[in-house]
């Protein structure tokens, strides 16, 4: 890698792909928040958000990266909560 442009280009392209995984993701996110509201279940689960960084952080091989992925979960957590709740919202109207 040569020249800025070209590292821009593959962050590009690289955001690009996890566009596309994140829209999977709340889709997934949004399946799961339908089934604890139609089972009464209780939609915040600190436990299973503890396991997940705990798993995640040892999927990351280059160690340096992996003091700046809990920023990275806890963004898309919020997001996930997020939609959530406005799901919630509008399930009880």
């Amino acid at each position: 890698m040569n020249n800025l442009e070209d590292s821009r280009k593959l962050i590009d392209e690289i955001d690009t792909k996890i566009i596309s995984l994140y829209e999977e993701r709340m889709r997934i996110v949004e399946e799961v928040i339908k089934y604890k509201l139609k089972n009464n279940i209780a939609i915040l689960d600190s436990n299973r958000e503890s396991k997940m960084l705990k798993n995640n952080l040892k999927k990351i091989k280059n160690e340096k990266y992996k003091k700046y992925y809990s920023d990275v979960l806890s963004g898309y957590l919020k997001a996930s909560k997020a939609l959530q709740k406005d799901i919630k919202n509008t399930s009880n109207k």
